[in-house]
């Protein structure tokens, strides 16, 4: 029968994931707590169907459909800022029929009228979208097979990276991993150097609530490695990880030590500090845009071993609703949406 689980009961959340089996780290419950904070009014949930020993989970944030400042009394639901969508103990067409049929008579209870999904590259997940999602090719990632031990990782990173590396070695810089949350306000004040550095916009800005949703996923699922400069903190890249999934999550350096190398110690500290607990899969994520020579992303293709191709997923659950509120905006904004906006109502 199908339920409906709150993040804030973790246990029961987290207890669901581990019977589906390993599953990319963002998909636990406190990642979606911290995430929810990031979509005003939005709740996390994690929809859980069974049937004759068979699942299929889906977290997802929850959130109110607001349009002119009026609460339309609809919901959309997302992804949170990762990588999750649904996922199940089993790919039988006819389970998943029968799953997709429950989710569809919850979403007219709940006056569901469309959802974005983020799919997982780690889980590659994008098959087990309910039958009329869209289901897109978003933009390449930089991911990284990790193998064995370190020797074996430095041998399949590229020529250059290797070079930068053994630059940074020999400035002396030296990478370690930091224990949180003793080494979490040094990391936030490079890190928020860094995005007023790059002028980021203020969804990458954290508050406190966030960084305490993330700490309680524990040392083994929040991890942090630094580069150092004698004392100096001059670069960091932290990672959230569950079982053999890793993410490259959130990353800060000093601009001086780039040329040095520190950048990518980081990621190389961060790829050997995962391996040794057992990591075989770090997403390194992608860049600011889906553009192929995005230098962000060719930064972090340099630092990784492979790529992986991020899908999302688009569905109108009720479509009188959706047109309904596409015709509204257009009545206030003297224009459509943006068509490639589903959720073309939120800011």
């Amino acid at each position: 029968m199908p339920q409906l689980i709150d993040a804030t009961d973790r246990e029961v959340w987290n207890a669901k994931l581990a019977r589906i089996g390993e599953v990319d780290a963002t998909c636990l419950a406190d990642y979606h707590l911290a995430y929810a904070l990031r979509v005003p009014q939005s709740r996390a949930v994690l929809w859980h169907y069974s049937l004759e020993g068979q699942e299929l989970v889906y977290p997802f944030l929850l959130t109110p459909v607001i349009l002119g400042g009026v609460d339309t009394g609809l919901f959309d639901i997302s992804s949170a800022y990762g990588y999750t969508g649904p996922l199940a103990t089993t790919q039988a067409p006819d389970f998943l029929q029968q799953a997709w049929q429950a989710f569809d008579t919850f979403a007219v209870e709940r006056n569901l009228v469309a959802e974005f999904i983020r799919f997982s590259p780690f889980n590659r997940n994008e098959h087990l979208a309910h039958p009329l999602t869209t289901v897109l090719p978003n933009r390449d990632l930089a991911v990284t097979h990790l193998p064995s031990n370190e020797v074996a990782l430095r041998g399949t990173l590229g020529p250059k990276t290797r070079n930068m590396l053994r630059k940074a070695e020999r400035e002396g810089l030296v990478h370690r991993e930091l224990p949180l949350p003793d080494h979490l306000p040094a990391f936030r004040a490079l890190y928020e150097e860094t995005m007023r550095r790059n002028n980021a916009p203020e969804f990458f800005w954290y508050d406190d609530a966030y960084w305490n949703h993330l700490l309680a996923l524990g040392s083994h699922g929040l991890r942090l490695f630094g580069v150092y400069a004698g004392p100096q903190l001059v670069a960091a890249a932290m990672a959230v990880a569950h079982g053999r999934s890793g993410l490259y999550h959130l990353g800060a350096s000093l601009t001086e030590y780039a040329k040095l190398g520190a950048g990518n110690l980081s990621l190389y500290a961060m790829s050997c500090g995962l391996m040794a607990s057992g990591v075989t899969f770090l997403n390194m994520t992608g860049g600011r845009s889906a553009r192929a020579d995005d230098p962000l992303l060719l930064f972090k293709r340099s630092n990784a071993n492979s790529t992986a191709v991020f899908h999302i997923g688009k569905r109108v659950l009720n479509i009188a609703a959706y047109n309904g509120l596409s015709a509204q905006w257009q009545r206030q904004h003297g224009h459509e949406p943006d068509a490639d906006k589903i959720i073309f109502w939120r800011k």
